[in-house]
């Protein structure tokens, strides 16, 4: 499997990509911008958060509590006093990373039910009922949040299946397989939990009409294709 710098590095350059794209063409703004690049990030550790009891996991529930807590105080608005916002903060990070911690490695193992599509889908879908509800974001942020988070976690798992194949040796590992399926049938339980994460996330998702119209509109890839090359190279190849 590849290592963890591997996967958030990989992450953070592919999200990054994407978000300089969704910017460049009028979809988001600056701000909007960096925070696609972090869920895209973030999407691209968290199939990680299984691990157990290891270095790299603690850094994903300390980043995931950090994060957690800053998008909440961002969102009060001045709402509370600055007391009172850096108290709640802190109580959000402490419950993210340390009683939710334990309590998810008890119940999980690497590679298992965390590494699948079903997981993929029910990430995206929470963070994107999340966003809209919690961090008052449009709905086409919201989903568009949702989908960086999927297509991190997408790339995390297509390295974990790159890195089971030794090319040089034309040989397969015996951990292949294991990084990229639809779900796992062995631990029903936790697949359960996502599927119901999922469905429930979807119940409460904002209205997807602006977002699929943007991506099924042939107006849509119109303006990337304008943005993406100088405008004298485009003239040259028409």
């Amino acid at each position: 499997m590849a290592n963890f710098n591997t996967h958030i590095t990989v992450a953070a350059v592919g999200s990054g990509l994407l978000s300089t794209l969704c910017l460049q063409v009028g979809f988001i703004g600056t701000s909007d911008a960096l925070l696609l690049t972090l869920a895209g990030t973030i999407g691209g550790i968290l199939p990680d958060i299984d691990l157990q009891h290891s270095y790299p996991s603690r850094i994903i529930f300390s980043l995931l509590g950090m994060i957690i807590s800053f998008l909440w105080i961002f969102s009060t608005q001045n709402q509370l006093s600055i007391v009172e916002l850096w108290v709640i903060g802190l109580i959000i990070f402490a419950v993210i990373r340390y009683p939710i911690w334990m309590i998810f490695h008890k119940y999980t193992k690497h590679r298992g039910a965390i590494h699948s599509l079903v997981a993929a889908f029910a990430f995206a879908l929470f963070t994107t009922s999340i966003s809209f509800h919690f961090f008052a974001k449009t709905d086409f942020i919201s989903w568009l949040i949702g989908l960086l988070v999927f297509y991190g976690f997408i790339i995390h798992l297509i390295l974990d299946e790159l890195y089971s194949v030794d090319f040089m040796n034309h040989r397969i590992k015996r951990s292949f397989g294991t990084a990229m399926k639809i779900m796992d049938t062995k631990q029903r339980m936790i697949s359960s939990i996502l599927i119901a994460l999922a469905s429930i996330s979807f119940w409460f998702s904002p209205d997807s009409t602006a977002f699929l119209d943007t991506l099924s509109s042939p107006q849509t890839y119109q303006i990337i294709w304008h943005r993406m090359l100088p405008e004298n190279l485009i003239t040259l190849l028409k």
